[in-house]
């Protein structure tokens, strides 16, 4: 009798401890973190912020450009329009990393469309040039009634 109920413990025992072995046979979850907010600054041709420009990104940001020219987006990957038109924005744009006019801080690589009346009337990648600093985005703002950046990250 001692016997089975020693066997029977054991097997108990070992079922319990099998149980936890699993091999990662689970699934995994994966959490939705949301947006990751990022700043970026749009200056004129001295360096210094554009303020009053209207935008909306897909993310959900939108707002005005501050003082420093700041706006919000979703640095995972983001597509942002920019209202030109409504403020009367008239400045050359030059989109920073930072809103120090004393650093070339311009970014390269983000692709924008320009509009007019809801017709596209120019497309260009952002530029950026170490030597000559900072060559913009948008010439002459006055020309556009609005741009937008794609897929800022």
């Amino acid at each position: 009798m001692k016997r089975r109920w020693m066997m029977l413990l054991l097997s108990g025992m070992a079922a319990v401890m099998m149980t936890g072995c699993g091999g990662g046979g689970g699934d995994t979850v994966v959490v939705d973190e949301g947006p990751i907010p990022e700043t970026f600054f749009i200056t004129d041709g001295f360096g210094n912020g554009v303020s009053g420009i209207i935008y909306h990104c897909d993310s959900g940001f939108s707002g005005v450009t501050n003082f420093e020219g700041a706006f919000t987006f979703d640095i995972a990957g983001d597509n942002c329009n920019f209202d030109l038109l409504t403020n009367g924005i008239t400045e050359d744009l030059f989109l920073e990393y930072d809103n120090d006019p004393n650093t070339d801080a311009g970014i390269n690589g983000i692709y924008f469309e320009c509009f007019v009346g809801g017709s596209l009337v120019a497309s260009d990648y952002t530029r950026y040039d170490p030597l000559f600093g900072v060559n913009g985005f948008i010439e002459e703002g006055s020309l556009y009634d609005g741009c937008t950046l794609f897929d800022i990250h």
